[in-house]
């Protein structure tokens, strides 16, 4: 899309910023930079929200790293429901292209040969029409200069949201739910996870068993947000 045929599209349908309620400049399309700066971030906040121990003990991780503080109402929550329910799944690729030079500036996720997104339901992905762990994916692919691989992780079992189950729930909901097919190699491939927010942790410890028991070296996990309501 040209330059030209942007700006007219800016003047005539002007977005504003979900934070402040401001226009946005030409170029954005959801939280103006003052807004972005003032998110809620998990740097710096590792310890107080406990993430390391909803998946230690439980499979065996390289690291695990995060970027927003999710909580309900807020305008994380907001971001996360656009990207995830309301048809705009690039949004996904365009928050992780902004922390992604951060991560690999500090050596997070270095030894990774593959990015793998955590899968959704066959029966899910039809309705929604994607996958908004691909689309985080593919930013924090860009910086990282490696591939995406949606062929190798898969779900399966019964439908429904986890998002308003109990952690105990999430936990049955998750459990034998991934599986990587027989016919895909993975031995010693050394993967990131990637999905958009960490709750109880189920949905990436039962990934990331999947991963190793199909022959991979190493998972390490990364999250867009973490949640901090358990």
């Amino acid at each position: 899309m040209s330059s030209i045929i942007e700006s007219a599209i800016s003047f005539f349908f002007p977005t504003y910023c979900l934070g402040c309620g401001e226009r946005l400049a030409e170029g954005r399309r959801f939280v103006c930079p003052t807004c972005f700066d003032a998110l809620p971030k998990y740097q710096g906040m590792e310890p107080y929200y406990g993430a390391l121990e909803r998946l230690t003990g439980l499979v065996p991780f390289t690291e695990y790293q995060s970027d927003l503080i999710f909580r309900n109402p807020s305008v994380v929550r907001t971001l996360i429901h656009k990207m995830k329910y309301n048809g705009f799944p690039t949004l996904g690729i365009e928050l992780a292209r902004e922390f992604a030079p951060r991560h690999l500036a500090l050596g997070h996720f270095v030894d990774t040969t593959m990015i793998v997104p955590v899968p959704l339901l066959n029966s899910r992905l039809h309705r929604r029409g994607y996958n908004q762990s691909t689309f985080i994916a593919q930013g924090i692919a860009e910086a990282y200069q490696l591939p995406v691989n949606e062929g190798v992780l898969f779900r399966e079992g019964k439908r429904g949201t986890q998002t308003e189950k109990s952690k105990e729930a999430r936990w049955a909901h998750a459990q034998g739910a991934f599986f990587v097919p027989d016919n895909i190699d993975i031995s010693g491939r050394r993967i990131l996870v990637v999905d958009d927010v960490l709750t109880s942790g189920a949905t990436l410890i039962q990934s990331g068993r999947a991963l190793i028991d199909a022959g991979a070296e190493s998972i390490s996990f990364y999250t867009l947000a973490l949640d901090v309501l358990l």
